[in-house]
């Protein structure tokens, strides 16, 4: 493992630098002749200073630290946001004993360590790995750090007959020339041919897999998952959280689908919870024309296709169309998890209104759901600029109208 603090001359001088200096502009400072007699690596220090700004806002906390150290720009591009560290902390609260295989930055196991006794961080790089132990040993106290290969280390734990009460891994999702992967299989480490081994130490996996994945292939090809968590960020979907209990029956098991989306640092996220194998068979009433409200999900429960479970959870919440994912209601349900809108006029996109609207609404929001073109060519085609309050959906309602919904949001 490297000596980070000696190789870049760590010291207080070091880290009252990077405090003093947070808000300069670093091409400056890298050039500056006061940096010239330092007694530490100048760019080690300017990449402190541009690494805590660009995740000011990610992990607010982290950056908070005065002596938390960031190894690479990369890994900090690449790190779990605070909202989502801290929930997947709580997923492994009270555990005695927790194994990270690909800790990296460490954010992740920073959160999980405030709720567990003991934790493993293991990390490939011996740079990242390092400043891991720097960051650890000043504010963890129950985490233990290993340079090592993964599948190494499991190797390894087998054979001193050491188990967890969980395995956590987040394989990389980047492949040759920094191209995005989306696989289990094409990722590194690959998780599905580590499966044994990680059966071999623990009966409990946590898999972080990219939101692309589709949620009925994982179920149909990866044995043992119980839980399946879809995680967004201000509607944005981040990551699929998969639960493996290898104590559960591989096949006939029934795999929850828990839908999390965090909105501005929100403590309370929206959530919906379903069952996979009900989502399968359950069915959505849609509605005859549009009422007075208008209601789009989340970005978690669009991933999961969890529009039947909106319909049984919210009484009177009809979908507008098979293909269309937005509902309506004469209600209004200020929990919606998703936006929610109060509908001012709708027409038909055939009606002779539509050459004149661009008056009425010189200005809006427009977004296209199962309509015939897309939003920036109904833009141009309306003559309406973007922005303002007002917010207009086109949409294909369940008899094939095409319509245009004008509303306001709530």
């Amino acid at each position: 493992m490297t000596d980070i603090i000696s190789e870049y001359g760590i010291n207080d001088d070091f880290f009252e630098y990077v405090e003093s200096h947070i808000n300069c502009d670093t091409s400056k400072l890298l050039f500056s002749k006061k940096g010239q007699n330092l007694t530490f690596d100048l760019k080690f220090a300017a990449l402190q200073i541009e690494c805590r700004k660009r995740i000011a806002r990610k992990v607010p906390e982290i950056t908070a630290l005065k002596h938390f150290i960031f190894p690479t720009s990369l890994s900090t591009e690449q790190c779990t946001c605070q909202e989502v560290a801290q929930f997947h902390a709580t997923l492994l609260k009270g555990a005695g004993s927790i194994l990270d295989l690909t800790a990296g930055l460490g954010i992740d196991d920073f959160y999980i360590s405030k709720e567990v006794e003991q934790l493993t961080s293991v990390e490939l790089s011996p740079l990242l790995a390092a400043a891991l132990q720097h960051n650890m040993q000043r504010y963890r106290s129950n985490v233990t750090v290993a340079n090592d290969d993964a599948t190494n280390y499991l190797h390894q734990s087998i054979a001193a007959n050491r188990r967890f009460d969980a395995v956590f891994i987040d394989p990389a999702r980047r492949g040759q020339n920094d191209k995005r992967i989306y696989g289990l299989s094409d990722c590194e480490p690959d998780v599905t041919q580590m499966l044994d081994l990680i059966k071999a130490v623990t009966d409990n996996l946590y898999i972080k897999a990219s939101p692309m994945l589709d949620l009925s292939q994982l179920v149909a090809t990866i044995p043992h998952i119980t839980d399946i968590h879809v995680i967004g960020v201000n509607n944005e979907c981040k990551e699929l959280l998969l639960h493996l209990d290898f104590t559960s029956a591989p096949q006939g098991r029934q795999v929850a689908i828990n839908t999390i989306n965090f909105e501005n640092n929100s403590a309370n996220p929206q959530v919906l919870c379903l069952t996979f194998r009900s989502s399968q068979n359950a069915s959505v009433e849609y509605a005859d024309s549009i009422l007075q409200y208008i209601y789009e999900p989340n970005c978690c429960i669009m991933k999961s296709a969890a529009f039947a479970e909106l319909s049984c959870k919210y009484d009177k919440l009809l979908k507008l169309g098979a293909n269309t994912h937005l509902f309506t209601s004469d209600s209004l349900y200020q929990d919606f998890p998703g936006r929610a809108f109060k509908v001012t006029d709708t027409m038909s996109f055939k009606s002779k209104l539509i050459k004149n609207l661009s008056k009425r609404y010189p200005q809006a929001n427009i977004s296209t759901r199962n309509f015939l073109l897309p939003a920036q060519a109904l833009r141009q085609r309306l003559k309406i600029k973007d922005g303002g309050d007002t917010y207009i959906f086109a949409t294909t309602l369940l008899d094939k109208e095409q319509i245009l919904v004008i509303a306001q949001k709530i």
